[in-house]
Formats: structure tokens, C-alpha cells, sequence
């Protein structure tokens, strides 16, 4: 099973991309987390600015790929490039600029089928030269120098299992001129023993607060062992403000000496109404 998400790139006037308030309504509210192979699709600075993230969408939000890289162009008045990843197979890419470039490739490019629902519509093969100069139209609008070449390869590429199209996206934003950029972790460490059992119960409260909301949207009601406990919650808002609610250092590496304070603690456990909850109208136990 690959990965499923959308790889956003855009460049917010102040805080981080997953803080925005056009990102979380139209791309979703889960942010990526580091799993055992670290956190390629995570937030990461790219200077100058210019930031690019994974995000899901939680159950019963739904993506607006379209409408939210228009949306988020006039909020930021900068060019937007949003690819939605299926299974890591294929992706959606659209993009939009102040200046008025308008793109929407499916990657590859091609008119083969996918096989993949497209939910606002797979786009059409486009013409691999005016496909290639869109995308560098949107790169030079953005400032960057990009490279006919390397964007000609990926989007007027082939079915191919390897590399993977989350890589693949990554090589475009590559290809267009920017830099891999460097991660922005949280200010805490959430791993930390200081949060004793915060991972499992995290995880454990993330699929019970799904099924809810997933049965919810088909008219069912599940069992009394689907309730969220107080902590489940506290320690979903918790992840939710440290992943998605903008406690992100601004383009500076985490530091491996830097204790756990009490404070870190404080500022983190009193949270409440977290979008990621209470969006969902998730009854209160």
C-alpha cells in the first residue's frame, strides 16, 4: 500500500503552512509524522519564504485541490502547487500563480488510465510541450530557475513503480529550481519520556476518533469502546497543535541537547477545540 496525500508548495506571508487557515479546509488536518524512514513528506523550509508539506485529509474533510490552490494563492498573493499522490502510483497536479498561469497535469502524462479515482476529475493529457511550459511559467512567476529537462522527464514520464510519485512530486519541486530545504521540527519532542505514553495512546485515539467519524458519516453508531476518554483527547489535541498548529521552529534543526522543560508541557496540555476534533462534531464524553 503507497502513500495517499496531497504534496503542497506555496509560500505563506508569516508561520507555517499547516497553521494557514486556507490549508486545513481544503487539503485536510493530518500532517505527517517521522515513521521509520523519517519524514520526507513533512514540513520542510525551502528559503526565501517558500515551505512545502504533506497533508491528509481526516475522514470526513474533503479534498478541494482546485479551489484551495486558488484560495491560497489570493491569501498568500504567491504562485501554489498542489500534487495529490494516489497509492503512490499517480498524482493530480494543479497549480496557480497571481499572474494568472493555470495548470492541471495528471502525472504521468499520459492517456492511459490510471486506475485511480481522480475525485475532482482526472485532467486530460495535455500536449508534453505546452504541459512543460506551464510548469516552467509557474517556476519562473515564483522566481526560480528551472530545468526544462529534468521537468520534461517526470512530467511526460511513463507508468513506472520506482521511484515512487511522492518522490517523484519532490523531484519536480527539485526540477523547478528549489532547494530540498530543511525540516521544521516541533519545539518539543513529543517522543521524549517526559510524555510517557503519548505515541500509543495518540495512535490508538487517532483510529477510534476515525471510526467515529467515519460511521457518523454513513448513518451508524458504534459501540461504548469507541468513546474518547478525557486523555485520548487531550493527547490528540496535543499532537494536532504540536504537528499542525504551527509549534515549529522556523528553519532550524532540532537540537538533540535541548531538555524538556515544564513549561513545554504546560503550554501544550490545556489546549481545547482543536480543528482536528472539533470540525468533526465528535460527541463530548
Amino acid at each position: 500500500m503507497g502513500w495517499h496525500g496531497t504534496l503542497l508548495l506555496a509560500k505563506p506571508a508569516n508561520g507555517n503552512l499547516p497553521a494557514h487557515p486556507q490549508v486545513r479546509p481544503a487539503f485536510g488536518s493530518r500532517f505527517m509524522t517521522p515513521g521509520p524512514w523519517g519524514n520526507p513528506v513533512g514540513l520542510y523550509d525551502l528559503g526565501d519564504g517558500w515551505q512545502r508539506v504533506g497533508a491528509k485529509p481526516f475522514y470526513s474533510e474533503r479534498l478541494r485541490l482546485a479551489a484551495g490552490v486558488q484560495a491560497l494563492v489570493a491569501a498568500t498573493a504567491a504562485p501554489v502547487l498542489a500534487a495529490w499522490v494516489a497509492e503512490s502510483v499517480c498524482a493530480h497536479l494543479e497549480g496557480r500563480t497571481p499572474g494568472g498561469v493555470v495548470l492541471s497535469v495528471h502525472l504521468p502524462n499520459i492517456d492511459e488510465e490510471c486506475g485511480y479515482e481522480h475525485l475532482e476529475g482526472r485532467p486530460a493529457r495535455v500536449q508534453p510541450r505546452l504541459a512543460v511550459e506551464a510548469v516552467e511559467a509557474w517556476a519562473h512567476e515564483a522566481g526560480q530557475t528551472p530545468s526544462t529537462e529534468a521537468i520534461s522527464a517526470i512530467v511526460n514520464g511513463i507508468w513506472n513503480e520506482r521511484p515512487a510519485m511522492e518522490d517523484e512530486v519532490l523531484a519536480l519541486f527539485a526540477a523547478l529550481g528549489f532547494p530540498p530545504g530543511t525540516e521544521i521540527p516541533p519545539i518539543i519532542d513529543p517522543e521524549d519520556p517526559a510524555f510517557g505514553d503519548y505515541g500509543p495512546t495518540a495512535g490508538w485515539a487517532d483510529m477510534k476518533a476515525s471510526g467515529l467519524i467515519h460511521a457518523a458519516s454513513r448513518g451508524e453508531v458504534l459501540g461504548p469502546e469507541y468513546d474518547l476518554t478525557p486523555k485520548e483527547r487531550d493527547y490528540l489535541r496535543f499532537r494536532d497543535l504540536v504537528w499542525g498548529l504551527g509549534l515549529r521552529r522556523r528553519a532550524q534543526p532540532r537540537r538533540a541537547d535541548r531538555p524538556i522543560r515544564a513549561t513545554d508541557v504546560a503550554m501544550a496540555r490545556p489546549v481545547i477545540g482543536s480543528p482536528l476534533l472539533a470540525d468533526q462534531r465528535l460527541p463530548v464524553s
